[in-house]
């Protein structure tokens, strides 16, 4: 039955992918997805190698600033379905300089059947996403924080609008939970035999590699998961016994070796880092950082005041509206409206949980963060939450995409609140009428 239960909703993220509105970065994934040709069809990866100056939107600034795996990806699915490499749009995929308009009269945007196995991978991505909200609930809640977790997770409109399209959230998302399923299972297993160990630690720093190759954002993951199998190993040090600080010590070098594991295997997947590793990291940085300004110069409500964010914070998981475009001009397009309202009538754009539905989930994350703190099983989960909520103070734009990490355990707390308060009522009229 759970089988049957997963695969629908993974089939349910797969058929919306189609019909999925467009955006105009899914046209620059598509573009870069040449890294693809060149590695595998020219055999040449020392092309992918990076310098500065990195002008905007060209090749070596695209690849510096975006993750590998999204592209890498893209590219298999149209090679597998025949498509040339002749099929991508001109550089730079999408150019935002442009009206939408001209955009699509200049091939800039992809044709319906090629965007369709564009997404491909990033749906699959995504479904594999709620299958590890499945995972992850069962190991923190049981059978029922499962099933809510998973359900919540494949109907949010939020994650199947970013998940189903040819970027980089569906990719970010599954390895994302990956690394984190792996933290679990570090924590939750004790220290059993050292070849299980190892693979565990090993599972963690390979998921942790691809979040990080996928997005940078998924840094984010990253904290969440390696500050928990920290804690976990500094609360088994603080217990007495000799025999117990070595295990301790054992765990915060596998920690260690991890991490660096991790960073190796993130550069290894990442060709605009040969070059120098660390000097590209700075300029990493300084890209981010530049495009970031030009994102704030160019939205009206940017940046964020303090008090807005942490109101975003307690909104965007449950109760906002998908946010189809971040840029206002792209909503003026006729084409564009037409595009989002047929997606929104659709019964596959999700369950638009709106300010009921979505309030009583929020109140419910709340009930389960405290419900959580009770059980070292789950206390976890609030620690994962507060990461990711801390990291969003230095946000300071209104975009849905960057509050994507902050679903995932914002659902899984509410699982788990809603679990925990259906065992409270029903004590209480198992109380009454006793």
């Amino acid at each position: 039955m759970p089988a049957l239960f997963l695969a629908l909703l993974v089939l349910y993220v797969l058929l919306g992918a189609p019909s999925v509105t467009f955006h105009g970065d899914e046209a620059m994934q598509v573009y870069m997805s040449s890294d693809y040709a060149t590695i595998f069809f020219d055999r040449a990866p020392e092309r992918l190698l990076s310098y500065p100056p990195f002008a905007i939107d060209s090749d070596a600034h695209l690849r510096l600033i975006n993750g590998s795996v999204n592209r890498y990806l893209i590219g298999l699915s149209w090679h597998l379905g025949g498509y040339p490499r002749e099929s991508l749009p001109p550089r730079p995929g999408w150019d935002w300089g442009l009206s939408y308009a001209d955009n699509v009269a200049t091939g800039h945007r992809p044709a319906p059947d090629f965007m369709t196995l564009a997404r491909a991978s990033s749906a699959l991505l995504t479904g594999a996403a709620v299958l590890l909200m499945f995972a992850i609930g069962w190991r923190v809640g049981g059978a029922p924080a499962a099933v809510l977790a998973s359900l919540i997770f494949a109907l949010h409109p939020v994650v199947l609008l970013n998940g189903r399209r040819a970027m980089q959230e569906g990719a970010m998302l599954a390895f994302g939970l990956l690394m984190v399923y792996a933290a679990l299972l570090i924590v939750s297993a004790g220290d059993g035999t050292r070849r299980r160990a190892v693979g565990r630690w090993t599972l963690l720093a390979a998921a942790g590699a691809l979040t990080l190759a996928s997005k940078h954002s998924g840094v984010i993951f990253l904290a969440a998961a390696y500050a928990w199998a920290a804690v976990d190993a500094a609360w088994r040090g603080l217990r007495l016994g000799d025999l117990t600080m070595r295990r301790a010590a054992g765990r915060f070098a596998l920690l260690i070796i991890s991490g660096v594991v991790t960073l190796a295997l993130w550069v290894a997947l990442s060709p605009a880092l040969w070059s120098a590793p660390l000097e590209r990291f700075g300029d990493l940085l300084a890209a981010r950082a530049e495009l970031l300004d030009i994102q704030v110069a160019i939205d009206p409500v940017a940046p964020m005041p303090f008090d807005q964010r942490l109101l975003e914070i307690v909104r965007q998981p449950f109760t906002t509206p998908a946010q189809h475009f971040e840029v206002a001009s792209w909503g003026e397009a006729p084409a564009v409206q037409d595009e989002i309202a047929a997606y929104l009538a659709s019964p596959l754009s999700g369950a638009p949980y709106g300010v009921v539905v979505g309030g009583a989930l929020t109140v419910f994350a709340g009930i389960g963060a405290v419900a959580a703190l009770r059980r070292r099983q789950s206390a976890w989960l609030a620690l994962w939450a507060g990461v990711v909520a801390l990291s969003l103070l230095a946000n300071p734009l209104p975009w849905q995409r960057y509050y994507l990490p902050l679903i995932p355990p914002a659902i899984l707390l509410a699982a788990v609140g809603m679990r925990y308060s259906y065992g409270v009522v029903r004590r209480a009229f198992s109380e009454k009428d006793a």
